[in-house]
């Protein structure tokens, strides 16, 4: 990159993350020439593989008695209403080790059960008996009152002074039963594992005298010991990097109102961003578990260049969500893979470099790609390379679906926005997908393999914290001493991870009496609740394009989030081009060639060690001052019909 910045990546370490994350590290820190740095800033996708591959803690669920099938029953919401083979996510604690206790907690808190000691100690004796590493808690109400689950935690720690406990109460103090034991239930599994690595990571980072802070899924970072303590927040540690990540880069192109497309390996997360602000969720599910904690709102769809390529019972030709990993991976990698995948099918088309090395480091199989295709060739009567193109286009109809879910159905038209494309795979497919959209303008950042990186330098550490407590008509000073409240447990938090306060923000989850979902609104430390009213309505007409004006307006939950000093961050300028020239004998350039001010047309392809970028036919090229890459739609481009079926 350009002076000011040193971009390294290094291969997936599956076995050990951590060896990666050293690999990495002292590879960025020789090519700097700085001894060590100050502070290591890091993002993770420990927890979303632990959950996605299902390898984590076997985990035992404490409930109220009576409601130990919760996780089992769940919302009996369908998970794709039109595919008949689509099931419903098998719940993460096994209905053998969930159970009940004695007690019962009213919804204001009161006491209508007492908690059952004796039966309770019994209970998680049991569970530690059958093997359970990690104990979730979720007693009805508890966010109202949360004496039962700390008792019940204490009589565990007794028994087992070393096993892992989440509560509820302080992992998700917010209503809805279902939501809240999935997300406490999400917070025991991956604990032990995001604990382990993460006390790797620390042991990696003591020999060089830095600290280590890790990305929240809610797009700011914390200490190590708060990643441990409370691991769930950690779930969309790596897609909110990205989003950061986008938003600097658009922004110092001028360009506020975006959609992130960031496909990597095995999935692709997409996000809306208005007005140089990401959407922020108060709930969110990863392999199709809802889990409520705050997080940008990123969507996911497993299709990534990984994404494995077959045929499914109607005959269409499918792409993913199963994945050839990083060991062996694709085909193409030589490294054992047999089966096709969607890079293969870029290394049929010709679009990674010829004759070059994947990160400046890996060469690729070309015979190997097209051995893997013949199996699915000669099923669908094909040759090698229509059934490559149709793979790809098999891919992107997934993404272009993913990116109508968080605009159209959010109300927001695509062709308004501009795509930008990140993550190792996604530049080859950004004008592709841009078209079928209609979306004229794409950006593709200079350091697009590794945004997510970038992204991290930009967050501040903080601190999120929420209650339920329903109120319809209620006195400002009690909604005033609320938020007061929350507002101090937030700062406490913060504190404790050694930053210092500079910004506090207030929400409140708002509702019309008798409606049983919320519509978040910002507000003030002591709000003027006829202004809070005023501003749902109008983010209720936004959202839904109509409001019940008069209607009275209930307050459901109540966040804060403080937060420390923003980092102040500028992307240094690139050298000004001296016009952009193919590679002899391709219609493809370096991006390493390429300067401010350089303009091409498509159709070409851009090499980069870290990114590749396919410009289709109808797109102009030019690259900006910071050296992203500006593509803009010719007019009328949509992607060719490949012929076989996807």
């Amino acid at each position: 990159m350009a002076d000011g910045f040193v971009v390294c990546k290094v291969p997936t370490t599956p076995d050990d993350q951590s060896e990666g994350f050293d690999l990495g590290l002292r590879e960025a820190l020789e090519r700097s020439g700085d001894p060590a740095p100050s502070l290591i800033a890091h993002g993770t996708t420990v927890a979303t593989n632990a959950v996605l591959e299902r390898r984590g803690a076997l985990t035992a669920l404490v409930t109220t008695e009576g409601f130990a099938d919760l996780l089992v029953i769940g919302r009996q919401n369908r998970p794709s209403l039109y595919d008949l083979w689509a099931d419903r996510p098998e719940p993460l604690v096994p209905r053998a080790l969930a159970a009940g206790v004695g007690e019962r907690v009213g919804p204001s808190g009161e006491v209508l059960t007492p908690l059952d000691e004796g039966g309770a100690r019994d209970v998680v004796a049991a569970l530690l008996d059958a093997g359970a590493e990690s104990l979730a808690v979720c007693l009805l109400f508890s966010f109202a009152n949360p004496a039962h689950e700390r008792r019940i935690a204490a009589l565990a720690r007794d028994l087992s002074p070393t096993v892992r406990v989440s509560l509820s109460c302080d992992v998700s103090p917010e209503f809805r039963e279902y939501e809240r034991a999935s997300t406490v239930a999400l917070d025991a599994y991956v604990g032990p594992v995001v604990e382990r690595y993460l006390d790797r990571i620390r042991t990696r980072s003591a020999s060089l005298g830095a600290g280590v802070v890790v990305m929240r899924s809610g797009g700011a970072t914390m200490t190590l010991e708060e990643a441990v303590r409370e691991p769930v927040h950690t779930l969309l540690s790596g897609p909110a990097a990205g989003v950061r990540g986008a938003v600097l880069v658009a922004g110092a192109a001028g360009m506020d109102d975006l959609v992130t497309f960031d496909m990597g390996g095995t999935s692709t997360d997409v996000c809306l961003v208005e007005g140089g602000e990401p959407a922020l969720a108060a709930e969110s599910s990863i392999g199709g578990l809802p889990f409520r904690t705050p997080a940008v709102a990123v969507h996911t769809v497993g299709a990534g260049g990984g994404s494995l390529l077959w045929i499914d019972p109607a005959g269409a030709l499918r792409a993913g969500p199963a994945s050839a990993g990083a060991v062996p991976g694709p085909a193409s990698y030589g490294r054992g893979g047999t089966e096709p995948t969607v890079t293969d099918a870029h290394v049929v088309l010709g679009h990674l470099q010829p004759d070059g090395l994947l990160a400046g480091r890996l060469p690729l199989d070309t015979y190997a790609a097209r051995k893997a295709f013949d199996p699915l060739a000669s099923a669908l009567g094909a040759g090698v390379e229509e059934v490559a193109a149709a793979g790809i286009a098999a891919v992107e109809a997934q993404m272009a679906k993913a990116i109508r879910v968080v605009t159209v159905e959010r109300g927001r038209d695509p062709r308004d926005l501009t795509l930008v494309a990140f993550g190792g795979a996604g530049p080859m497919h950004a004008t592709a997908i841009a078209a079928g959209l209609e979306v004229s303008t794409v950006l593709v950042p200079l350091p697009a393999g590794v945004l997510s990186a970038l992204g991290l330098l930009t967050a501040p550490q903080a601190t999120d914290v929420a209650l339920t407590r329903p109120m319809r008509d209620p006195d400002p000073a009690d909604v005033a001493a609320l938020l007061a409240g929350l507002s101090d447990r937030a700062s406490e938090l913060l504190a404790r991870q050694g930053a210092e306060r500079a910004s506090v923000q207030y929400r409140i989850d708002c509702r019309y009496a008798g409606q049983a979902h919320e519509v978040p609104v910002a507000v003030a430390a002591a709000p003027d609740l006829s202004r809070v009213a005023t501003d749902f309505a109008a983010a209720h007409r936004a959202r839904y394009g109509w409001d019940a004006e008069g209607e009275p307006v209930e307050l459901v939950t109540f966040r804060v989030r403080a937060a420390g000093p923003e980092p102040r961050l500028r992307l240094p300028d690139v050298l000004p081009g001296g016009g952009a020239r193919p590679l002899p004998g391709t219609a493809g350039y370096l991006r390493a060639d390429l300067g401010a001010g350089d303009r091409f047309a498509g159709p070409c392809l851009v090499w980069g060690d870290d990114a590749t970028v396919v410009v289709d036919e109808g797109w102009d090229a030019e690259v900006d001052r910071h050296g992203s890459l500006i593509l803009r739609a010719r007019g009328g481009t949509t992607p060719p019909d490949t012929g076989v079926a996807t």
